[in-house]
């Protein structure tokens, strides 16, 4: 009798360990450390930069992917939550003295009650039409911000640094916004919520007829990535010093946002990851190769992945590891 307590106790301490929400929290945790001493590998004053750039663009890629992965619904106006995250920062930050993780949260919030204003109305369109919508908004955003005073107009706003600038706060900063993306889509993916939202992306109206309200969990999902892109935007803001209502609003940053989970694999955990590292990596090379062509060199890549492997780096990883189980299946009974 007490032997087989023991072992139904050691096959339910195994199962919680063999569960996806630990190991993917256990391969968080080894990421972030790892990632976490990348300074101490003397990567220069230009690779902690790189590494800080591609944190910010893992925290948006994975807030865009909450809405346009798990939910598929595409959209195209996330820098809208990048730029009132990053304008927000500043202003806080600067004029109102408050620390600068305070500042980064007042910034999500912003974002995050934008997203209610943009996705009440947008919400109740579909596809295409959807998709048009958001790139309406975002460039109504851009031009209303173009003209107003308290963000300096076209003429941008320079936040006011308290103290010595020190690159490895910022670095910190964003890794520790970065870890925390992570852990939210860990946990969303594997909630109620997670499912219903993979539910809507299949089927909508049969996901309605099993008692998911879409137009809620669309609202929720949406609101969560955007206060993930607008924390992307406020780490952003901190290490910039200075922004322009083009650069943060504008389209290439959306398509930007949206590309990042396509490359790695969309609606996944780690795709947008993957996605925003590779892109962080490759993006400063093109543009500086190519600064007129990288957005037409960035649109040709996201046709190649669609019309050849949708499920972007992770998919392409998997379909080689099923092939490589499938030869050695083969061979062992050979």
């Amino acid at each position: 009798m007490e032997q087989a307590a023991t072992v139904n106790v050691s096959g339910v301490a195994n199962s919680r360990w063999s569960s996806p929400v630990v190991r993917s929290a256990a391969l968080e945790i080894v990421c972030v450390t790892a990632v976490a001493l990348l300074p101490l590998a003397k990567l220069g004053h230009n690779g902690v930069r790189l590494a800080f750039v591609t944190l910010v663009w893992v925290t948006a890629s994975l807030g865009w992917n909450l809405i346009g992965g798990f939910a598929g619904q595409v959209s195209f106006g996330f820098a809208v939550f990048y730029g009132l995250g990053a304008y927000t920062t500043a202003i806080v930050y600067s004029q109102g003295g408050l620390n600068r993780f305070v500042a980064i949260l007042a910034g999500a919030l912003v974002a995050m009650a934008a997203s209610f204003l943009i996705g009440l109305p947008t919400f109740r369109l579909k596809g295409p039409y959807f998709a048009i919508a958001t790139i309406g908004v975002s460039e109504t955003t851009r031009v209303v911000m173009t003209n107003l005073e308290i963000t300096g107009g076209a003429s941008g706003y320079r936040m006011v640094e308290r103290g010595a600038f020190n690159q490895l706060v910022h670095f910190y900063v964003a890794l520790t916004i970065a870890a925390m993306a992570v852990a939210v889509t860990i946990w969303i993916r594997h909630s109620k919520l997670g499912l219903a939202l993979l539910a809507i992306r299949e089927d909508q109206e049969a996901a309605s007829d099993l008692g998911v309200n879409p137009f809620r969990c669309k609202l929720l999902a949406h609101a969560v990535g955007a206060a993930l892109t607008g924390a992307a935007g406020g780490a952003f803001v901190g290490y910039a010093a200075f922004i322009y209502p083009q650069g943060v609003f504008g389209f290439d940053i959306s398509v930007a946002i949206l590309l990042m989970p396509i490359i790695g694999g969309v609606g996944t955990v780690w795709g947008p990851v993957v996605g925003a590292v590779v892109y962080g990596l490759v993006n400063e090379e093109l543009f500086a190769s190519f600064p007129q062509l990288h957005l037409l060199l960035y649109g040709s890549l996201l046709i190649i992945i669609i019309l050849f492997e949708p499920g972007g780096v992770l998919g392409m990883v998997d379909r080689v590891v099923r092939l490589f189980r499938r030869r050695s299946s083969i061979a062992s009974h050979s």
